[in-house]
Parts: C-alpha cells; structure tokens; sequence
C-alpha cells in the first residue's frame, strides 16, 4: 500500500467551477482524513497543508406546514439525531460464509445466470398491478441471488494491516472538493478521479437516516474501485426535518444532471455511465432517483443542467429502506421517527408513507439495481425492505436487472468485508458497458 498523504489546496478546477481546488500526486494512494478523526471549529470545510478539518454545522430551519404536528416530529427528531451517528460510522460489521465461486466471463449477457451459477428467489411474490416489461430481451422473472463470498471474491483480507487511524485509501491521482451542483449552500460534491479520462462514476448517497451524515466520509466499500477506473462524485443532499421528501430527491437528481454536465464540457468522466451508490437512507434515494427519471425533478437549474435528464445506468443498494409503511409500522423507535422526518408527517397516513416508497414507481424500463442487505438488520428489515423490492424490480425490469444479495450473520453495516465484491465488480463492469 502507498504512503499517505493529506489533502492540499492546489488550483482551481479548469472546468469553470467557483472555490474548487484539486490536489494531484504521482503517489496512487491518498489518504483521505477520517471525519470522525477531525475537530470541527468554524463552518464549511477548510483545506490546509496539514489536515482537513470539517464542520457538520446544519440548518435550523424548521419545516413550513402543520405546526403542531411537525413541531412534535422535529422536536423527536432531533433528539435523536445524536443516535443516528452510530448509523454513519466507519466501523461495519458481520461475516459472510463461502458458498459459490464467480466467473468474470459474462460476454454473452443471456447467459449470465448460468454463468455466475447465481440461484432465482425461490417462491416469488405476487406482481399485483406492477405492469411487466413482455418487449425486454431478458426475461422477467425472480430477481438474482448474489452467492455468499469466498475468501477469493472479498478482495480484501479483514486482518490485512491497515493505514494509520483515521485513513482510508484512495487510490485517486486528483481530488475536486467542493464543486458546486446547485444554489444552496448545502449543494456540493466531492470528486475523486482516476487515472483515466472518460471514466464511469459511481455517486455516492451517504447514510444518516435522512435527518444527518454528510459527504465527507466514502467508505472502502466505494472507493476501492478508483483504482479500476472508476470515478466517484460524493454529494451532499439537503437534510430532515427542515427539508423533507422530495428535496433530497431533487438535490439527487440536479447532481446528477451537473456531473452530465462536467462530463459534456471536460471529457473527465462518462455522462452515459453514471450509477447511483448509496447506503441506508443514500440507499433509498438511489433507488427511488432511478424509479423516477422524468419526475421529482428539480426546479431552477442552470441553463447547461437543464439540456440533460436525471437517468443514471444503474444503482448498488446497500441495506436501502424501501417501503415507508412498513418502516413507520416498525417497533424500532429509531425507524418511525426516521421516517417521520423524510415524510415530513405526523402522524402519517398510509398515502403519504407510499409515495416516497419505491414499489409505487416500479415501470418496465428500470435500470440495473444491486441490493445488499444484513441477515440480522434490525432497523431495515432484509426482508420487507430488501428482497421484496429486488423481486418486484425483477419482476417489471427482468431478472438480470435486479441482483439480490442477503448476507449472512450481517446487520446494518455492511462493508468491504463482507459483501461480495467480485460479483459486485461484474454488476457495475456490465452495467457500464465494460464487460
């Protein structure tokens, strides 16, 4: 592994964007400072020589609408935003056991169940008004099952030494912090560009259960494919309660629309390869973003952003809630109040509960969608708010467009570790149009 280095200011970004500076380096290996390592004195983020300190200083401002009620919700709300944190943390957890082996050969993509030696969901659920796809090439049908790693398909060894604490590597030869995608302050992307131009980006969603979490920390998860090419643009999204669904939705898809723009103007990434990476709350925001394209678009955007749409090549889910109802029926108290705060409703009816769900926007033209999701998760029900949604993609986009994989003695957290990566490489190398 390469010697770390900080992150430095260097010049602006030549590509036209306000207060953007880059760091580049002949060493492969970045090392990105840990946000929770950092002291944050003074709002914003400040770039010196010898670190990079971040301040997660948010909004006040509460929601307009029903005082009384959305008083009470924020009040809940912010009292337990403290708690959350442990949902944003570095730290993942869980063991998955081998089960399959891979193969990388998929040139033939009719073939692909045969050849990764994935197995259908067994039993599928009923498609009830779900409308299917019959002009696909692919058949519609059960979604994938994702085998359980083996040693080979983690890439990483868990017992491996690791950079000093507080580091992450990143194998990225330049960093663009804080590019500006729209008008509020809170509209801003970090990119981390590999060594070749043209290069398919995977944007990464943060957790934080809507209401917390910011772009700062990418987790190895995502950022380990810099080093095959890949780009990542890290963004922030307006938060909960002070700004409910759809307005992370919206700030999804302008990014989106601004990273088309980057790509038509600089050459750097690939506005046709753009997937969606999100986990826990970034999760359901990539999927409903590519349940949606053509609605829950934003207003206002810029003269360039507005010649491009909002569609992405495909989504990677990572233990993602789906289905609203079912999450505010939780016993979990964390899970209701969560959900209280990105509805914006207390307490809330089942209408308002199904529209920011992702089964009410399924359609026959669906892109490609990982879903990753923990055995023993106690908050996002692998279940109701995983395997559910894989089989109803699977069932309106076809079967090769939806992969599903559960892992085993996993909970919330899942990480490098744990998921299988191999297959994760051939789901994002295929949705890409690389393989």
């Amino acid at each position: 592994m390469g010697t770390a280095v900080n992150l430095v200011t260097a010049p602006r970004f030549a590509g036209g964007f306000s207060d953007v500076g880059n760091k580049t380096t002949d060493d492969p290996v970045i090392g990105i400072r840990d946000p929770h390592s950092m002291t944050a004195d003074a709002p914003g983020h400040q770039h010196k020589a010898d670190t990079v300190q971040i301040s997660t200083t948010r909004s006040s401002r509460a929601p307009a609408g029903r005082p009384g009620d959305r008083a009470r919700s924020t009040m809940l709300v912010i009292a337990l935003i403290a708690a959350v944190g442990a949902l944003t943390t570095d730290g993942f957890s869980g063991r998955s056991a081998a089960t399959a082996t891979v193969s990388t050969d998929i040139s033939d993509p009719t073939t692909i169940t045969d050849i990764l030696g994935v197995e259908r969901i067994a039993d599928p659920l009923p498609t009830g008004t779900i409308p299917t796809a019959p002009e696909r090439v692919r058949s519609p049908g059960p979604a994938l099952i994702v085998p359980d790693p083996r040693p080979g398909d983690l890439r990483v060894d868990p017992d491996a030494d690791v950079l000093p604490e507080g580091f992450v590597a990143a194998p990225a030869t330049e960093i663009i912090r804080d590019v500006p995608y729209g008008p509020d302050a809170t509209h801003l992307m970090d990119l981390y560009l590999p060594d070749e131009a043209n290069a398919p980006v995977l944007v990464f969603l943060h957790s934080g259960g809507w209401i917390g979490g910011d772009r700062s920390f990418v987790p190895e998860l995502v950022l380990r494919h810099l080093e095959r090419g890949y780009a990542v643009a890290s963004i922030d999204y307006r938060l909960a309660p002070a700004h409910p669904f759809p307005a992370p939705i919206h700030d999804t898809k302008r990014a989106v629309r601004e990273l088309k723009v980057i790509a038509a103007e600089t050459g750097l990434i690939d506005g046709d390869s753009i997937v969606l990476f999100g986990t826990s709350a970034g999760g359901h925001l990539a999927a409903f973003v590519a349940a949606t394209d053509g609605s829950f678009e934003p207003t206002g955007l810029s003269e360039a952003q507005a010649v491009h749409d909002s569609s992405v090549a495909g989504i990677v889910v990572a233990v993602g809630p789906t289905d609203l109802v079912q999450l505010y029926a939780h016993d979990n108290a964390w899970a209701k109040a969560m959900t209280t705060a990105h509805a914006g409703c207390l307490p809330c009816a089942v209408d308002e509960l199904e529209l920011p769900s992702i089964a009410t926007h399924l359609h026959a033209d669906l892109p490609p969608a990982y879903w990753a999701y923990g055995e023993l998760d106690p908050l996002v029900d692998a279940e109701f708010q995983g395997r559910r949604i894989a089989e109803a993609w699977a069932q309106t986009a076809g079967s090769e467009y939806s992969w599903f994989d559960l892992v085993e003695g996993a909970d919330h957290n899942l990480d490098e570790t744990v998921v299988n990566q191999r297959v994760l490489e051939i789901f994002l190398d295929h949705t890409v149009g690389r393989i």
